[in-house]
């Protein structure tokens, strides 16, 4: 490889053209960064009150699904980011001090990642300090969050995202 500075004046000896242009293009961003940096946005948010501040990433379609687990009672899709905030507010109407922890993220095929998330909060009744884990499986076109699927089994979400343990 020759240094770019070693050419001459006339460049007949340095990188050509299309090397150069080569060298700009960035890698593309793997869709678990992706993810972390939307589940970063919400954890800020959340700080703030204002969970939905990660959904305001471009990374994130307007209209994402949000599909709660199948045993949650309530709508079986929250769309955008006032559903998603809707969503979290029923979640969380039981608990003080409500946060999570991305314990995992894996690339799975076709433009998903299947995220391990480590909740914990306290009870606002009895003061109990309980912790849950759930699994998500992000699903992206383009490099954008459009649906994002909630479970409670990490064997769950890596087989429907096409993995397995």
């Amino acid at each position: 490889m020759k240094n770019k500075t070693s050419g001459s004046k006339d460049g007949d000896e340095g990188d050509s053209p299309s090397q150069l242009i080569d060298a700009r293009i960035k890698e593309p961003v793997e869709n678990a960064e992706i993810v972390r940096e939307v589940l970063e946005g919400v954890q800020a948010g959340m700080k703030h009150g204002d969970p939905g501040a990660g959904f305001d990433s471009e990374a994130v379609a307007e209209d994402v699904e949000w599909i709660p687990t199948s045993r949650f009672p309530g709508p079986d899709i929250y769309r955008g980011r006032d559903g998603f905030t809707d969503f979290l507010h029923t979640w969380t109407d039981g608990f003080e001090d409500w946060s999570f922890s991305i314990e995992r993220l894996v690339d799975a095929p076709d433009e998903r990642v299947v995220v391990q998330i480590l909740q914990s909060a306290i009870g606002k009744g009895s003061g109990t300090p309980v912790e849950m884990h759930l699994a998500q499986v992000y699903e992206l076109k383009d490099g954008r969050v459009f649906r994002i699927r909630n479970f409670l089994d990490l064997g769950q979400a890596l087989e429907a995202a096409g993995l397995s343990e």
